[in-house]
């Protein structure tokens, strides 16, 4: 059996990223490579990269269409991603509020040690 070619691996790459939803876990163990030298061609080979980017665009505009669909269809969860996502100039975003004091503790620095104690006394007093 004859070994196959370098770039005959990244051409087999190619479809089988097509046709897995661009799983690249999943074409390196089909065509024999590791992820490392995935992204080793990815890095070196522009051809190579653009290819994959534009396979990588094309999925994400079919999750973009089907969300679409999800959205027209009234389905509750894809209209809140939806939202959150593109309607966050309209204020459709979780926020998450923090309450901080400003409150800062008092400076004893220039007290006496009666005075302190007075102080004391006067709280616990009040408790």
């Amino acid at each position: 059996m004859t070994p196959i070619k370098k770039e005959e691996k990244k051409e087999l790459f190619v479809e089988l990223f097509k046709s897995t939803a661009c799983n690249v876990s999943a074409c390196c163990r089909k065509v024999g490579i590791s992820r490392n030298t995935f992204y080793e061609w990815r890095k070196y080979d522009k051809s190579f990269a653009d290819i994959i980017k534009d396979e990588e665009e094309s999925m994400i505009d079919f999750a973009e269409t089907m969300l679409y669909k999800a959205i027209k269809e009234g389905k509750t969860a894809e209209l809140i991603f939806y939202l959150k996502t593109k309607g966050k100039e309209r204020g459709y975003v979780e926020k998450t509020e923090y309450e901080v004091s400003t409150q800062k503790e008092p400076d004893l620095s220039e007290l006496s040690t009666d005075e302190i104690l007075t102080i004391i006394d006067a709280s616990e007093s009040q408790t």
